[in-house]
């Protein structure tokens, strides 16, 4: 018993300065939580978010209107052309976070015909016909702002399991998951100091 009793003292004895030693853990943990995060704003803000604006601006004006061109409005039979952007469009995502999520619509203004009983009806005309979907290599501009787009999003996304180690979500994740470790066992054994010196010798 003398032997456990001993170990409870010892035990009692040091757990300040291993809380102490956990808490300056903590310490560097939150601060490289802090500059990674700094980080992964700057390349969220300023990387894809740039590359997106940029995109969107050309879209939604020279693009459209170089296009409006080929498909020109055609009253009663074809409406104006319009940009549709996706639900991933802009998204930060490993999988699916792109700026390509988008395409080119003209509405077709012609009513289907009403199919009379006795005919098997065929297809029924399009309620729109896509005009045009990003293409790569189809031009150079909406290409660069791509890539851009690409490679900060990986850059952030990156699971830690697939071979590298430089996304930074990931990684806040991680040390965020450390830093609750090391909180918790900062409780831990400070609460540990009241319990053991209740059976020390």
């Amino acid at each position: 018993m003398s032997q456990n009793t001993d170990r409870l003292t010892t035990m009692a004895k040091v757990a300040p300065d291993q809380v102490g030693q956990i808490e300056g853990s903590i310490a560097q943990v939150e601060s490289s939580i802090d500059s990674l995060g700094k980080e992964a704003s700057a390349i969220t803000d300023g990387v894809c978010g740039g590359a997106e604006t940029d995109m969107t601006t050309y879209l939604d004006g020279p693009k459209l209107t170089a296009l409006q061109v080929i498909w020109p409005e055609v009253p009663g039979t074809l409406g104006p052309l319009y940009i549709v952007y996706g639900g991933t469009y802009g998204l930060i995502d490993y999988t699916t976070g792109n700026i390509t999520d988008w395409e080119y619509r003209q509405d077709n203004l012609v009513p289907t015909p009403p199919v009379p009983p006795e005919v098997v009806p065929g297809p029924p005309d399009p309620e729109y016909y896509v005009r045009y979907v990003f293409t790569p290599g189809d031009d150079s501009m909406i290409d660069g702002w791509n890539d851009d787009y690409s490679f900060g999003n990986d850059y952030l996304t990156r699971p830690l399991d697939t071979g590298a180690s430089y996304g930074l979500l990931p990684k806040i994740g991680s040390l965020q998951n450390a830093a609750n470790l090391l909180n918790e066992n900062a409780d831990k054994i400070g609460d540990s100091v009241a319990v053991f010196n209740k059976y020390k010798t």
